[in-house]
């Protein structure tokens, strides 16, 4: 099923805090990510290496140093990132468990969930990182 957990989440939390301040072209520690976003430092300092070794962002070591994302926000899709942490899920992951669904009649839920989860697919491809330019989480 296509969705998003702790994980990918969290990178979609530290997409957009960069997103954020990508036009005044600010960089954000790890750190400065957690505690906008609320999340664990270690946390977010393992997806951001993730997303930097991707190439969505671009890391700076050093005093002053910090994340930006690596392109314009609205040509990053939420489905991106998302996916590059969620691949490795089985799109076809049927809730009467392994095997069910494929061997025979499909399970009573089978139509409605592959239909929700290429719903959820396109939505994500649809939405980017652009609807975070300029704007501040309320303080």
């Amino acid at each position: 099923m296509f969705g998003y957990g702790k994980t990918s989440g969290c990178a979609v939390a530290a997409m957009s805090a960069l997103a954020e301040c990508h036009a005044e072209e600010i960089q954000l520690s790890s750190q400065q990510i957690a505690e906008s976003r609320n999340l664990s430092q270690p946390l977010v300092a393992k997806v951001l290496t993730v997303l930097s070794q991707a190439g969505f962002v671009i890391g700076t070591r050093g005093p002053g140093g910090g994340y930006r994302l690596a392109r314009d926000p609205g040509s990053i899709t939420l489905f991106e990132v998302v996916e590059l942490f969620e691949g490795h899920r089985d799109p076809s992951a049927c809730p009467f468990g392994p095997g069910y669904c494929g061997t025979g009649d499909p399970c009573p839920l089978h139509d409605l969930l592959v239909n929700m989860n290429d719903s959820a697919a396109e939505q994500f491809k649809r939405a980017n990182f652009g609807a975070f330019l300029g704007h501040r989480k309320p303080a």
